[in-house]
This record gives structure tokens, sequence and C-alpha cells, in this order.
């Protein structure tokens, strides 16, 4: 019996002891630094930037951006976050909030180019467009312009011919 409660209590003791070590010693490993911290943080100000020009360049091909505005404000919010917390020496909390903005924006630069080129597509299809129905009127125009000029060079020699001299019979 007594050896039983004497393997019981050193199966708990070593337990405790071990737990005691991996609380101690987990975090430490796990434990993030200022330099990882701001190497995350300047990688998602990368990330956030090229996804802010590429999001610019379609906005300003005529797209609708404004869904992919929407995850840059988000994108950004997180950044502030992670520098704060950066600047208070929280390095722990800077770094996952950094890692957060970096995936915010993964593959909103495509979604960016995708609608830049869409919109450039549309662009064209519109001029192309225009351009079309311009020649139909013009062609228009000069085939109405040249069947009208007939009809008043007509209509003008008729009236010429109406006021010339008749020879009146002979007297």
């Amino acid at each position: 019996m007594k050896r039983e409660t004497k393997s019981h209590r050193s199966v708990a003791i070593c337990l405790t002891v071990s737990m005691l070590l991996a609380v101690w010693l987990v975090p430490t490993c796990l434990a993030v630094d200022a330099n990882e911290a701001s190497v995350a943080i300047n990688q998602a100000e990368r990330d956030l930037g090229l996804a802010f020009a590429m999001v610019a360049e379609a906005e300003s091909a005529g797209a609708d951006v404004s869904a992919l505005l929407n995850k840059l404000d988000i994108a950004g919010d997180f950044l502030s976050e992670a520098k704060a917390a950066f600047g208070t020496g929280d390095y722990e909390n800077a770094n996952p909030l950094a890692v957060d903005c970096s995936h915010t924006v993964e593959g909103l630069a495509d979604d960016a180019a995708s609608l830049k080129l869409d919109a450039e597509k549309a662009q064209s299809d519109r001029l192309l467009f225009t351009a079309m129905w311009s020649g139909v009127g013009l062609v228009l125009l000069l085939v109405l312009g040249f069947l009208g000029w007939k009809f008043l060079k007509r209509r003008y020699f008729r009236r010429i011919l109406d006021m010339k001299p008749q020879v009146e019979g002979a007297q």
C-alpha cells in the first residue's frame, strides 16, 4: 500500500515539475523578439503598399474597387495596431497583427489587376462601339447629303428652266 502511494506521489511530483517547466520554458521558446516583429511589420508594409498601388491603378482604369478598399482598410487597421504594439514593446502581439495584415492583402493585388483588365476591356469596347456608330453616322450623313444635293439640284434646274423666256407665237 505504501509503495502505491509513493509511486502515485512520485508520478504527481513528476507531472507537476514537468508542467512547471513547460509553463516556464515554452513561452521562451515561442517568444518573438524585436527583430522578428520588425521584419513582419516591414513585410506587411510592403504587401499593403503593393496592394494599394494595384488598387489605385484599377480605380484609375475605371474599375469598381469598393470591396478591395474595404480589405485595404482592414489591413491598414491591422498594420497600425501592429506598429502601436511594436512601439510599446509588445512584440508578441505586433508579430501576429503584422502577419494578419499580410494575409488580408494576400491576393488583393491579383484581384485588382483582374479588375483593371476588365475595366480596360470595357473601355476599349465602348471606344470601339462609339467609333463604329460614328462611322455609320458619317456614312449616313454623306449618303443623305448626296441625295439631298441631287434633289436640290434637280429642283433648282427645274426652276431655272421655268424662268426661261418663252417665245410667243408669230405675229
